[in-house]
């Protein structure tokens, strides 16, 4: 008999991983404004980590439940519209703040009560979080405390956290995970002013 489905949830903090995509990219773009590549890109990575490293380590039945993307965005909210159809449209369940006096507010901790509030009531087992700030160690901490397996997903040469990395009970680099080809298309798209807006 196959054991029971597990429970699998990714929590990404977008724009921390945009950042990280600028440079692992080699295309300007800003976080705040991502363009649709970035997103397909950022798409694309979360596909080989549910596809690769973590499918052959969670139970035969597993099942992906959500994938939240928290983030924050500079412009009308026409933009957050677009911005959240995109993200829908990827698969991912957007949680969008608007940028207030150029600043980014509540999507750290959004992240956080959204995991925790998950792991509490028994809805993750196996919890992948795409961040590779240090801010976060004190949410793995408590996350494994409720019995779930927190496993991280990031890029080891773009602002990665050591103290972070090792909290994990498993970690994905995420660099040099899409090949050259593609990330040479993601870039060009980029560069030639790619947005949200224009899909």
């Amino acid at each position: 008999m196959d054991p029971a489905p597990r429970r699998v949830m990714f929590f990404i903090d977008g724009t921390n991983l945009l950042v990280a995509l600028t440079k692992e990219l080699g295309a300007d773009f800003q976080a705040d404004k991502p363009p649709h590549a970035a997103l397909e890109a950022a798409r694309d990575y979360c596909d080989r980590v549910q596809g690769g490293v973590i499918h052959a380590a969670v139970s035969k039945g597993s099942c992906m439940w959500r994938r939240y993307w928290f983030a924050s965005y500079t412009g009308t909210e026409e933009y957050g519209h677009a911005y959240a159809a995109a993200l829908r449209e990827l698969c991912f369940e957007p949680v969008l703040f608007k940028r207030r006096n150029g600043k980014e507010k509540g999507v750290d901790i959004a992240l956080t009560k959204e995991l925790l509030i998950n792991a509490f009531h028994r809805n993750v087992e196996f919890a992948v979080l795409f961040a590779g700030d240090e801010d976060y160690l004190g949410l793995v901490t408590d996350a494994k405390r409720y019995g779930v397996f927190v496993a991280g997903a990031f890029f080891k040469c773009h602002g990665l956290s050591e103290h972070l990395r090792l909290s994990f009970d498993d970690f994905v680099v995420l660099d040099n995970r899409l090949d050259g080809g593609k990330r040479s298309e993601y870039a060009t798209r980029i560069q030639a002013g790619d947005s949200l807006l224009q899909q």
